[in-house]
């Protein structure tokens, strides 16, 4: 399956470890092998494998260990700046987003009885 926008978050996490365990099992090592390897519990590997929400550091301990901590550089890419932005900001990096100005403010929320 692709992990598509439309996938919800439990079909992402049965997804994401139903993968883990075929790299695992591609590398020939057991759950316990790799739990031991990894510094978690058997019982971790089996919850990241069978999709049950867990830790992120588990999961980074258990693609460590499997060789394939670089596939995470592939789920958040490093933003490349804006050449503009760096000029106008003078190399200092963006530390706030601005709203939008197209964007009407938000009306203030009110009991019904105060209308």
């Amino acid at each position: 399956m692709r992990i598509q926008t439309t996938s919800t978050d439990d079909a992402i996490l049965i997804e994401l470890g139903q993968r883990l365990a075929t790299l695992r099992l591609s590398q020939d090592m057991t759950q316990e092998q790799l739990a031991t390897a990894a510094g978690v519990s058997k019982r971790t590997v089996q919850r990241l494998e069978d999709g049950s929400p867990a830790q992120l550091v588990n999961l980074i301990r258990c693609l460590r260990v499997l060789g394939q901590l670089t596939a995470l550089d592939a789920l958040l890419p490093p933003d490349a700046p804006n050449p503009i932005d760096l000029l106008e900001r003078r190399g200092q990096t963006r530390q706030r987003a601005r709203p939008s100005v197209a964007e009407p403010p938000p009306t203030p929320w009110v009991w019904g009885d105060q209308k």
